[in-house]
């Protein structure tokens, strides 16, 4: 199970990553944009993001054509080891996404909508799809039915493309799709911290620590 945290926002994430549980963090420019970031700051969030545990950090690329993608893509894993390069599921991401892949670059193709997409992903060696379950719910289709079909493709298929579920807004979704083989999630800080809210298992630390004051009194 892989765990990553959708945020740019250093403070938001330090708590979180510190817990071992989350594998990194992603980004694309309008979560760097809420956090009141840009690309250019890129080698400051790489350089946190891993100092506080990340083992893979992603960055999109940005621009109008496959070269352009292509060169910013291999920029951006200049960084570090740790960088996955994200790539919009256009015609020209796909085909940037291919090139990057082929040079050995850990590849996300994201904003993926259809099962359809997903084949091209696994024709273009991506590591990760990334289908926007919100927003395909947002859009009047099912979104658990499309990103389990994205999935099955991928298995069915022997692709080693992975499903990184994004625009995640509740733990019972996570629960749903990991119940049909989904692995890996990335979700905002705030999301991330309802895994630890269940009232039941609140009351039980309560409980045992309140046994363990009586014993020692």
């Amino acid at each position: 199970m892989r765990l990553y945290l959708d945020t740019a926002d250093r403070e938001a994430a330090k708590d979180l990553l510190s817990t071992g549980l989350f594998t990194g963090v992603t980004t694309n420019p309008t979560v760097l944009q809420r956090s009141g970031l840009g690309v250019g700051d890129a080698p400051d969030i790489y350089e946190w993001a891993v100092a506080a545990g990340s083992r893979e950090v992603f960055f999109q690329v940005w621009g109008e054509n496959t070269a352009t993608l292509v060169e910013r893509g291999e920029e951006l894993r200049s960084l570090g080891d740790e960088v996955v390069v994200k790539v919009v599921a256009s015609r020209a991401g796909s085909a940037a996404c291919a090139q990057l892949s082929a040079r050995g670059i850990p590849t996300l193709l994201t904003a993926v909508y259809a099962p359809g997409q997903a084949i091209v992903a696994a024709a273009a060696g991506a590591t990760y799809i990334a289908p926007y379950l919100g927003r395909l719910n947002d859009a009047g289709r099912d979104g658990i039915a499309e990103v389990t079909a994205m999935h099955e493709v991928l298995r069915a298929t022997g692709s080693a493309t992975k499903v990184l579920l994004a625009s995640i807004r509740d733990v019972t979704s996570m629960v749903t799709l990991a119940r049909r083989g989904l692995d890996c999630f990335t979700m905002a800080p705030d999301v991330a911290e309802r895994f630890f809210a269940e009232r039941l298992t609140a009351t039980a630390v309560q409980d045992f620590e309140d046994a363990v004051r009586t014993m020692s009194a």
